[in-house]
């Protein structure tokens, strides 16, 4: 796009050399008096501008051209002309005020036809230029794969485990659950479900070199993690909590959709919807108190916090120790100093490099923190209702850092008596 302003700027610069701008006045000088101007005529002015500025000039017009404009005799004409030349300082610099006055407008309407020019040109031409560049990427991605095999390989083995696990686990126990009102077992297979899905949303974004964007999506992963802990540590009411809070996000979202709906160019919630959201939102919030209203208001009761954050309940949850993981994830979401400084896909001495593409580096990290969450929720879920079979499918997962000593023991105790 460099080349297209360079070409208007020359542009600019050749409009006002003297003997083309001092060309053009005359000859619309000339057109008003009724002369048509030859283009010897024209490439004969242009000369003498360029020799001799506008200080002295020396025209010849033809008979026909003077009869044809309404004069009588060459004499008139060259009475109309006598103060044509001293005229046209005056002209130029009138010209030049008006026409810094127009630009803006002249720019818009050469650029949106340009805009317009120019897209054409790359459909024609997108597909070969596209063509390069999925052989490019092709080539960078089939090295990434050769150098990272085992671990890709590894992860995805992981997610399909956890996949068919889940997916098991839902169909052996969802009717039963279903029955008993098991809302623990409704949240944890949801969020298990979800979490399997943005693992591969990571693992694609590691085999596409994108350090960054896997590791903002390992951050809803931990998320999904922690809520998962929490909720299967404790009882169907705080489970209950957690799954109707989403009509009061729902309110939330609908309050926020009536405020800007006229700009988006949608129309509004109607008076009943938004009476409907309101009245359940208020029954929620009567029923479990005004804490309840808050961003996390269902982990309130559990994390002692009338507003209780994200934080609050990573702790709650025993999970805090991934906090500077989190933060650090949290740089590729938002818009803050840090995350424009520091990129996984950069080597830390190469801060100065602008990343705007895949990377060869930094996939270890997302790559090792999306293998111990979806373990972490992996078997949050399976020991809710363990068999052999669920505790050998997901052995690996059973360390120290994922169930404690009580867990485990009941663990043991649903194994040997059913």
């Amino acid at each position: 796009m460099k080349i297209l302003q360079e070409a208007f700027d020359q542009e600019l610069k050749d409009m006002f050399k003297p003997s083309r701008l001092g060309t053009e006045l005359v000859r619309k000088k000339l057109l008003k008096l009724g002369i048509e101007v030859a283009e010897t005529q024209l490439d004969d002015i242009k000369s003498q501008f360029e020799l001799t500025g506008n200080d002295t000039f020396h025209l010849e017009f033809e008979d026909h051209q003077i009869i044809e404009a309404g004069f009588e005799s060459e004499e008139q004409f060259q009475q109309t002309l006598s103060n044509f030349f001293e005229e046209l300082a005056s002209d130029i610099e009138t010209y030049a005020t008006e026409f810094d006055e127009e630009l803006p407008a002249i720019i818009m309407k050469s650029t949106d036809q340009l805009s317009h020019d120019v897209l054409k040109d790359l459909k024609i031409s997108s597909k070969e230029m596209l063509k390069d560049r999925a052989l490019d990427i092709h080539s960078f991605e089939s090295n990434l794969v050769n150098v990272y095999r085992k671990g890709f390989e590894l992860l995805e083995m992981l997610i399909v485990i956890s996949l068919e696990a889940g997916d098991s686990f839902n169909n052996d126990l969802r009717a039963e659950a279903s029955s008993a009102n098991d809302y623990v077992f409704e949240v944890l297979t949801r969020l298990h479900a979800r979490a399997c899905q943005i693992a591969y949303e990571i693992l694609v974004l590691l085999k596409s070199g994108l350090a960054d964007g896997a590791h903002a999506r390992w951050r809803s992963l931990h998320e999904i993690s922690v809520t998962a802990f929490l909720i299967g540590a404790n009882d169907n009411t705080l489970a209950e909590r957690y799954l109707l809070h989403d009509e009061v996000e729902s309110y939330k979202a609908a309050q926020i959709y009536q405020e800007h709906y006229a700009r988006l160019g949608y129309e509004p919630l109607s008076v009943e919807e938004m009476a409907d959201l309101k009245n359940i939102h208020d029954s929620l919030v009567d029923r479990f108190g005004k804490n309840y209203r808050s961003d996390y208001g269902w982990a309130s009761v559990v994390s002692k916090n009338k507003r209780p954050t994200f934080r609050d309940i990573e702790r709650c949850a025993g999970l805090e120790h991934l906090r500077p993981y989190y933060k650090m994830a949290c740089h590729n979401v938002h818009a803050n100093p840090r995350g424009i400084f520091f990129k996984l896909g950069l080597y830390p001495e190469s801060v100065d490099i602008l990343l705007a593409g895949p990377s060869n580096v930094g996939l270890t990290d997302p790559g090792q923190l999306t293998a111990l969450s979806l373990s972490q929720i992996s078997t949050t879920l399976l020991t809710r209702e363990p068999n052999i079979d669920r505790i050998v499918s997901y052995s690996k997962t059973l360390a120290p850092n994922q169930i404690n000593g009580i867990k485990a023991k009941k663990i043991i105790e649903k194994l040997s008596w059913g």
